[in-house]
């Protein structure tokens, strides 16, 4: 119903001659495993995850079961294609036991597999290996980038020094990124021309987090320099590039309160400003179980071929969550102003704003408050503490302007319960406690 409603009001703005933004929404978990670590989709729209924990069991000729972190293969409709296992090079046979750390594409469309400390370079038709390269450092190593001439982009983790190694096709070394900066990083993405190098950077402290951006007039055969560090404020857990050239920066949920908690799409024509975002984060304040649409820790997106539909990687959550847009957002959209709640930290598009109920504590009726700064289809549910809907305060298309629902609960008993506004598809909850 909910669906049915939204596309008929933006079918009858669109015929009026009104334009309507388009948002990211929630289709639900695509799958479930532990520590999900990355995400990508290859050329023939086959959708690959890799995971952090054990997510499979090997049983072996003497009938032992030995637990395995394989990289699964999905079809677009959420079916299993296929599980890979063990990785060829040489002669040589690994299992895969160890942490994936990231997943990317190269130029050919081929995965790019961080396997801790090995990058692997897999067909993604045959998903046999054809290539594999091992940090001299035996250390775990980032997500790596690829640029469109086959040069590979990677660093460690915790770098202490170490420099973004840059491979040629044959994953020889070919040169360096050199930067005395501590750093902790998870993800590397480059440009199509390898110019530009853009590394991720969490638990920065005093430096701030954000990422760093080098850059090299002559690519791979320049010497890079930092340039910049961007949005500071975003954990910048992972990086990805979208099909319409957006850059996506996932944010860790347990941060700062004056950190960005999210994914966001940065406009790299606009000094990579967020242009837009998609679910809800929580935070470690949050109270309850997860509603739906929402996320804790981003370690990877991805986007099928027509860029319409996204698969995000919550490694704290545990899935794989599946969106679709059918306007996505490109270079040059508006820029979003993002504030940060005072309450719980969590992050959304100051298009609107959501108050604390009052009174809270309340028996039985309690006043919610919540500002529109332009229209919008506007949701405002009732959960309990189980996720489950209690009661649709609001479900229509409303104009700009300050209002107030009130909230009867004769009905129910006494706890904890949840008040979700949604404006558009963008989301934000608070608590309220019912106390008879």
């Amino acid at each position: 119903m909910k669906k049915f409603l939204f596309a008929l009001v933006a079918a009858v703005l669109l015929m009026s001659g009104v334009s309507m933004a388009q948002v990211w929404t929630f289709q639900g978990n695509f799958a479930e495993h532990r520590g999900p670590h990355g995400v990508v989709v290859t050329p023939d729209g086959k959708i690959w995850v890799g995971y952090y924990y054990y997510s499979d069991t090997l049983v072996t000729a003497t009938g032992d079961s030995i637990p395995v972190k394989p990289l699964w293969v999905y079809n677009e409709d959420g079916t299993l294609d296929k599980k890979i296992t063990f990785l060829t090079v040489d002669g040589v046979t690994d299992t895969i036991r160890d942490s994936c750390r990231g997943l990317s594409l190269d130029n050919n469309g081929n995965v790019m597999f961080t396997n801790w400390f090995r990058l692997w370079r897999i067909d993604y038709k045959t998903g046999e290996a054809l290539g594999k390269w091992i940090d001299p450092d035996s250390s775990s190593l980032t997500e790596a980038g690829v640029d469109d001439n086959g040069f590979s982009y990677i660093t460690n983790v915790v770098q202490k020094g170490r420099p973004i190694y840059i491979l040629d096709e044959d994953f020889a070394l070919y040169s360096y990124v050199q930067d005395s900066s501590f750093s902790i990083s998870r993800s590397i993405v480059v440009t199509k021309d390898g110019k530009d190098v853009y590394l991720g950077r969490i638990y920065g402290g005093s430096a701030g987090n954000g990422i760093v951006a080098y850059h090299s007039d002559d690519g791979p055969d320049g010497t890079y320099a930092p340039v910049d560090t961007l949005q500071k404020r975003i954990w910048a857990q992972c990086l990805d590039w979208d099909r319409q050239g957006l850059l996506w920066v996932g944010s860790y949920w347990d941060i700062g309160p004056n950190d960005l908690g999210g994914w966001y799409g940065l406009d790299p024509t606009q000094n990579f400003g967020i242009v837009d975002t998609v679910g809800h984060n929580m935070n470690s304040s949050w109270v309850g179980p997860p509603l739906p649409g929402t996320y804790y820790s981003p370690r990877g997106a991805a986007w099928s071929l027509d860029g319409k539909t996204m698969y995000t990687a919550d490694f704290d959550g545990g899935w794989i969550s599946k969106w679709t847009n059918p306007n996505p957002k490109g270079p040059g959209s508006p820029i979003i102003a993002v504030s940060v709640d005072e309450l719980t930290g969590k992050t959304l598009p100051s298009d609107f704003s959501l108050g604390q109920n009052y009174p809270n504590p309340f028996n039985p009726t309690t006043t919610i408050p919540y500002t529109l700064k332009k229209s919008g289809l506007v949701q405002l549910n009732i959960y309990n503490l189980n996720g489950q809907l209690v009661k649709t305060l609001i479900n229509q298309q409303m104009a700009p302007g300050s209002y107030k629902a009130t909230f009867n609960g004769a009905n129910l008993s006494s706890g904890i319960y949840y008040y979700k506004l949604t404006v558009d598809g963008r989301v934000f909850t608070k608590k309220m406690m019912l106390v008879k």
